[in-house]
């Protein structure tokens, strides 16, 4: 067992790198601006046609007013846009515009290639024990429902 001050850095270690991914995503975006956030909401709303906003808030584990001003953001560059929903116009469901799917498109290209870079050198058996690890870290550092 290791001396407690020879241990990994983890929170360190998790933060740096989670700050690089986010940064070397949003160089990426071009001008569109969307960034490493919108391209979550993006990718969320191409499996979820018409999706309530709420609902995307939480699959991505973001604050309601965060969301908000991101959406806007979307929408006035033309990804996305916003309807009451049918049964209930206090909710807003969010949906894809063709410009959205292109750009969805573009944005898978690029992570595949970072997926690609943040993997190399690495068995498949060391990237599973990372992402159980990840899994478990969310998992177990997610606040309650109750």
């Amino acid at each position: 067992m290791r001396e407690p001050g020879s241990l990994p850095r983890l929170v360190f270690q998790l933060m740096t790198a989670q700050k690089s991914v986010r940064r070397w995503i949003d160089t990426r975006s071009g001008d569109t601006g969307i960034g490493a956030a919108g391209a979550g909401v993006l990718f969320y709303l191409a499996g979820h046609d018409q999706a309530l906003i709420g609902d995307v808030t939480a699959a991505l584990d973001a604050s309601p007013s965060g969301m908000t001003g991101l959406v806007n953001r979307l929408e006035r560059a033309g990804l996305l846009t916003r309807s009451a929903d049918p049964d209930d116009a206090r909710a807003t469901r969010l949906t894809l515009t063709p410009l959205g799917q292109r750009t969805v498109a573009s944005a898978h290209v690029i992570l595949t290639d970072l997926n690609a870079q943040l993997t190399d050198g690495f068995t498949a058996s060391e990237l599973q024990i990372v992402s159980r690890w990840l899994t478990h870290t969310a998992d177990r550092l997610r606040p309650s429902s109750s």
